[in-house]
């Protein structure tokens, strides 16, 4: 019997990323403030993150409603129009912080739990 869709690799894929796409933006956000598309391209690319435009700009909308990140636009010489740029608040840079020691906290358990005898 085949894999019914929500069981497919692709699918168990998808909900692990929901549970990291909020750390890695954050932390990317960490860096200084960038433009969507920009950060599309850092999270495909530096975090191996397969995500599209569709799942990012409503995860970036709702972090800047809860405040943990912040949007303005910005003008720049070389650009032809203007961009919308999203940088972490003071509040993010805090649940960042909360986030990444559970985040280390649990996969640090949990790759030595499934790692259990492996051997190298």
């Amino acid at each position: 019997m085949p894999p019914s869709p929500d069981k497919t690799p692709e699918s168990r894929r998808t909900q692990m990323y929901k549970g990291v796409l909020e750390l890695a933006l954050m932390r990317l956000l960490q860096d200084g403030a960038q433009y969507g598309l920009k950060i599309l391209d850092a999270l495909r690319t530096e975090a191996g993150l397969d995500l599209s435009e569709g799942t990012l700009y409503p995860l970036l909308h709702r972090l800047e409603k809860a405040g943990l990140i912040k949007a303005e636009w910005r003008h720049e010489a070389e650009a032809s129009h203007p961009r919308k740029y999203y940088g972490l608040t003071p509040a993010g840079a805090t649940e960042l912080k909360v986030q990444t020691e559970i985040w280390l906290d649990l996969t640090g358990q949990l790759n030595a739990f499934l790692q259990r005898g492996i051997k190298p």
